[in-house]
């Protein structure tokens, strides 16, 4: 009986180390670069530096969620200067990246993540806003500093109406700093949203939040067209800027 209850004290010690061990890494810093483009694209440079305190997997991964936007092009990721070999797929609307590096421990890793996102800039009657999750919640370890910064193109010096996150820094007329002071703790995001003058940006791709969407009005057409009768009752879309309560993107090693 005595040796039944020290293998089973043994057994749930053991599983008690494997549930509250911690990753053996964590973030120093990750910077975020936002480059509004005269089109509405950003192109978004993400400054990642792992460091890690023993050996471990040589996985890299982030995922990036694909709701409220049209799509993510143009990815690579860089360490030093030098193009990786990485790996990319949309899997559950979500855009991955994936790519290998060993890890001997104790070290640091800091890698250049850079991507164009289209379609993220939601159209508003009292305002466009850029909204994005610049630090993502899906991380398992802490980051221990966050710097954002948003650039915009010159056509909008003058007409950044509202800012909405950190009290933002502004370095020039078309730069503005967010810096989360404190360490983010794991599974906790940072949002920017910086909302300006409607109409100003030239943008072929648009999340637009007034009226009726396209897909309904195709919807009523064909209808129409088919000959179907009866009452049609179009709902009008919120007013919501995409990505406030949309997905929260992650990544890890």
């Amino acid at each position: 009986m005595k040796k039944i209850a020290i293998f089973l004290i043994l057994a749930l010690l053991g599983v008690s180390e494997r549930v509250f061990a911690k990753d053996p890494f964590h973030w120093e810093f990750i910077n975020v670069e936002i480059d509004l483009q005269e089109n509405g694209d950003m192109l978004v440079k993400e400054t990642q530096q792992y460091v890690f305190d023993s050996a471990y997997s040589d996985l890299r991964y982030r995922w990036i969620p694909l709701d409220g936007i049209d799509r993510i092009t143009d990815i690579s990721v860089t360490e030093d200067g030098k193009l990786l070999n990485i790996k990319t797929d949309i899997e559950s609307d979500r855009q991955w990246i994936q790519w290998t590096r060993p890890v001997n421990g104790p070290e640091r890793q800091t890698f250049v993540l850079n991507y164009r996102v289209i379609g993220g800039v939601a159209i508003h009657k009292d305002g466009d806003v850029l909204h994005w999750t610049a630090i993502f919640k899906g991380h398992s370890a802490p980051v221990n500093a966050t710097k954002v910064t948003v650039k915009y193109p010159l056509n909008l010096a003058g007409h950044v109406q509202s800012y909405q996150s950190a009290i933002p820094q502004k370095l020039n007329s078309q730069t503005v700093e967010f810096v989360y002071e404190k360490p983010l703790s794991a599974n906790q995001g940072f949002d920017v949203s910086v909302t300006f003058t409607s109409g100003i940006l030239n943008m072929q791709h648009a999340q637009n939040h007034e009226g009726v969407s396209k897909e309904v009005s195709i919807g009523l057409g064909l209808m129409l067209l088919s000959g179907l009768v009866g009452s049609l009752y179009v709902t009008k879309q919120s007013h919501r800027p995409v990505g406030i309560e949309g997905g929260e993107g992650g990544a890890g090693a």
